[in-house]
């Protein structure tokens, strides 16, 4: 990775942009297929947090569900449903937390529903990716999630570019 952008607004929108020195075909696979994604986004889970179970249906109106365990046993786990999949250039899926995480199965989720897009540029044989998170309920939620992304493009950065 050689660029690193970040903007907040003041609308509880966030948008992070990184280039990474990979085709754009792989990063949008390491999004999509769930091996590869566990694998990039378990490395960007903080101190001890484990990714339990990832579910990829990367399809219009597919689901996804990526739970993941802390180091004390709390769960944090993120559900949606992919709005747009048009590889290897776009995702836009919702993303929601389960009330209850735990579960192996889909749960009970908590408002808001708040939008992803990524958005995939060939820049070469670099990829320039562009990650909008929108709909926040809060600035406090919004910078939490600014600080996640950071960790996890670092990650996906590096899986990517083996």
């Amino acid at each position: 990775m050689n660029t690193n952008k970040t903007t907040v607004e003041k609308n509880l929108k966030l948008e992070v942009s990184r280039v990474f020195n990979a085709r754009r075909e792989l990063v949008f696979g390491a999004w999509t297929d769930a091996a590869q994604f566990k694998q990039w986004f378990g490395a960007a889970a903080c101190q001890g947090a484990t990714v339990e179970n990832v579910t990829v249906d990367a399809r219009v109106g597919g689901k996804y569900r990526l739970q993941v365990r802390q180091a004390d046993g709390e769960y944090f786990t993120t559900v949606g449903v992919y709005r747009e999949v048009k590889p290897p250039e776009r995702l836009v899926f919702t993303w929601q937390f389960e009330k209850d995480g735990r579960r192996a199965e889909f749960g009970e989720v908590e408002p808001p529903e708040m939008l992803v897009t990524l958005e995939f540029k060939a820049r070469g044989h670099q990829t320039e990716l562009t990650l909008t998170h929108e709909h926040f309920a809060s600035v406090e939620s919004r910078d939490r999630h600014a600080q996640g992304w950071g960790r996890c493009l670092d990650s996906l950065g590096k899986f990517a570019e083996k």
